[in-house]
C-alpha cells in the first residue's frame, strides 16, 4: 500500500474551471451545462484548473492528500486524456460525473508494481464534487501487474478512496471509505500521450482501464454523515499510463 498512498489524492481526480469557484457554491442540484458523453478541457479551462487548484490547496494547508489529488488530476488532463461520463451510484451528488484514470507502472531491480487511480468529477464549469478510488499491486517479476481486485478502507489490502465536496473559499468536506471493494485492470498501452514530454525514466501512453468498485465512508470531516459511491459493472475508463524505469 505504500506506493498507492503516495500517489493517491490516492489519482488525477482537477478542480474545475469555476472551481474558482464553485468555491462560491457547492449545491448538488445544479445540472451540467453540457452533459455529453466525454469531457475534454481547453487551454483556458486548464489554466483555471491550475489557478483553482492552488486556491483549494492554500485553503487546506498540510493536506497532502488533497494536494496530490489536484496535482494528479491536472497531470492527466493536460496529457490529453478525455474524461468519460460514467454511471456512478452515489449520495454525494445527483449531477452527471466524468471519470479519468492514471495507471503508474514501476520496475526496479527487486521487482515491479502498479498503482491505479480513477477520479470522477462533475461539470468543470460548476464543479463541486469529486470521487477518487485507488488500487495497488506488486510482483517479484520485472513486468508490472496489469490488474488487481480486493478490499479497500481501514483494513483494505489493495487501495483507498476519497469523496470530496467543495465549499466556500476552497474549504472541503472529505469522506474516506472505511469499507469497500475495487477492481482495476489495464489493456495494453496505446499511443503516446499527446500532451506529455517523456524523459529517460518516465514515459506516458494512453490506455483503457477497466474499473468497478463499491465504497462506503461512515462519516466525513466536520461531523458530516455517511456517504457511498459505487460503479457496479466493469466500466471502460480512458487513462494515462506512466511507466517508470530505473
Amino acid at each position: 500500500m505504500n506506493r498507492s498512498s503516495l500517489k493517491r489524492s490516492p489519482l488525477a481526480l482537477l478542480l474545475g474551471a469555476s472551481f474558482a469557484l464553485t468555491a462560491c457554491s457547492s449545491t448538488d442540484s445544479t445540472t451540467p451545462t453540457t452533459p455529453s458523453d466525454k469531457l475534454q478541457l481547453g487551454a483556458a479551462q486548464l489554466h483555471s484548473l491550475d489557478s483553482s487548484g492552488t486556491v483549494i490547496v492554500q485553503a487546506n494547508p498540510g493536506n497532502a492528500d488533497l494536494k496530490s489529488l489536484v496535482d494528479s488530476s491536472l497531470m492527466v488532463l493536460t496529457a490529453g486524456v478525455e474524461a468519460k461520463r460514467v454511471n456512478i451510484s452515489t449520495d454525494l451528488t445527483t449531477v452527471p460525473l466524468y471519470m479519468i484514470g492514471i495507471h503508474r507502472a514501476f520496475t526496479t531491480a527487486t521487482g515491479s508494481s502498479s498503482t491505479w487511480t480513477v477520479v470522477a468529477i462533475d461539470d468543470p464549469n460548476k464543479l463541486a464534487n469529486l470521487i477518487e478510488v485507488g488500487g495497488f499491486a506488486q510482483s517479484t517479476g520485472s513486468t508490472p501487474p496489469s490488474s488487481v481486485t480486493g478490499t479497500i478502507g481501514n483494513a483494505g489490502n489493495i487501495g483507498n478512496g476519497m469523496l470530496l465536496r467543495v465549499g466556500n473559499g476552497g474549504a472541503v468536506t472529505q469522506w474516506r471509505p472505511n469499507t469497500g471493494t475495487a477492481s482495476f485492470s489495464s489493456d495494453a498501452a496505446g499511443a503516446a500521450c499527446p500532451g506529455f514530454t517523456p524523459t529517460p525514466k518516465v514515459t506516458c501512453a494512453l490506455e483503457t482501464m477497466h474499473v468497478h468498485f463499491a465504497v462506503t465512508a461512515a462519516s466525513g470531516t466536520g461531523g458530516a454523515g455517511a456517504r457511498q459511491a459505487s460503479l457496479s459493472t466493469d466500466t471502460d475508463v480512458p487513462a494515462m499510463r506512466l511507466t517508470y524505469t530505473p
